[in-house]
């Protein structure tokens, strides 16, 4: 199971950093343009060219430095967003906030500003934010920064009411930031209630692995293998749907145990596992049954159809090579018959398996068949 989520938390990872390179790409592009663009702008003043161009310069020099630190794998991703996220909100505040107070632009070009991208960018450095930092931490920055960025749009939209020069755009301004807040709020609330569900969601995947996995080899385990029993039993019933069930045993488990440690003795459970898995079909059903102890159950599958599988099975656990001595198994087969239950496939199966140890092991069996000529047996003592 942790092994499980360490890969997917290294999937996850990689599959953020390519996002982050091209998003970073597109970005270099972005202000490249922008850059080519407001070379041709004569009717900005120099000064404010000289200085978005000082900006796109610090936009292009920071992004290149996060995809150098993207590809060498040195800095952590966590640490990464936090540094994206704090340029973003020095961008935020200084060039939608600050730099307008300094140099005083006409109400109008404000408002357009403001419609054009100051807001946009502003909600999506606090919704980065929210995402980058956990809990309460993340909504406090979000905040943080909104509020300061709307105090400084407010002290400048005062200013033009004092000295006379609000055109209207100022009570504009601030409905627009209004509007932007509860925007703000609506996503907190979401966010919220999204990492409530991805906990509880989270919390239940985790304990279905738990109730229905088994520890040691990964498979499913007995309650697993009884619910998809169960399962089979009722489409048979339904559908009219032949279907096999298999218990087998690994021979003379113990004996691995009392030589070569319990160590040993699992790194064989999980070859075992392995080994089967890889010589079943997709849709046979194969976990632990318990102990040395497995199960199989084999979908559309007549008795005949099983012995030929089960045999390819037979074979391949005589070729493990993971463990020092060789592996063999007792198999015994059942056939599921109009009226089973799961409790009665199983002891026909426990029977014909028990009925294979008996009768020299390494072998298959199947159970009794009344007016058959005799039982199904596949076997060889080499």
């Amino acid at each position: 199971m942790i092994d499980y989520l360490d890969q997917e938390r290294s999937s996850f990872e990689t599959q953020r950093r390519h996002v982050y390179r091209i998003a970073g790409a597109l970005g270099l592009l972005v202000v490249l343009y922008a850059q080519y663009t407001l070379l041709g702008d004569t009717l900005t003043p120099y000064i404010f060219r000289a200085i978005y161009s000082l900006n796109h310069i610090l936009l292009a020099g920071f992004t290149v430095i996060i995809l150098w630190q993207l590809a060498r794998r040195r800095v952590s991703l966590e640490q990464i967003e936090r540094r994206m996220l704090f340029f973003f909100i020095f961008q935020a505040l200084f060039f939608n906030g600050i730099f307008p107070v300094l140099f005083n632009p006409a109400p109008g070009k404000v408002l357009a500003e403001t419609y054009g991208d100051d807001i946009w960018f502003l909600l999506a450095t606090c919704t980065l934010a929210i995402h980058f930092y956990p809990s309460w931490r993340g909504v406090a920055l979000a905040l943080g920064v909104y509020i300061l960025s709307v105090a400084i749009v407010a002290a400048q939209v005062v200013q033009w009411q004092l000295n006379g020069i609000d055109d209207g755009s100022g009570a504009r301004i601030i409905q627009i930031y209004t509007l932007g807040g509860m925007l703000l709020g609506f996503m907190l609330v979401m966010a919220s209630y999204r990492n409530r569900l991805i906990r509880i969601q989270t919390e239940y995947e985790l304990l279905a692995a738990i109730a229905y996995t088994d520890g040691l080899t990964g498979l499913p385990n007995r309650r697993q293998l009884y619910r998809d029993l169960n399962r089979l039993i009722a489409e048979a019933e339904r559908y009219g749907h032949a279907f096999c069930v298999c218990l087998f045993d690994v021979d003379h488990f113990k004996r691995i145990n009392d030589q070569y440690g319990h160590m040993v003795g699992d790194q064989a459970l999980r070859a075992v596992g392995d080994t089967v898995r890889a010589n079943l079909r997709v849709v046979d059903y194969f976990g632990r049954w318990g102990g040395e102890e497995y199960c199989i159950l084999s979908p559309h599958t007549n008795v005949d159809q099983a012995f030929s599988a089960l045999e390819r099975v037979r074979l391949a656990l005589r070729e493990i090579t993971d463990v020092p001595i060789p592996i063999s198994a007792s198999f015994g087969v059942a056939v599921y018959r109009p009226g089973d239950s799961a409790e009665t496939l199983l002891h026909r199966a426990d029977a014909a398996m028990y009925r294979a140890k008996r009768n020299g092991r390494d072998r298959i069996e199947s159970e009794s068949l009344e007016g058959s000529d005799s039982n199904h047996l596949v076997g060889l003592r080499q």
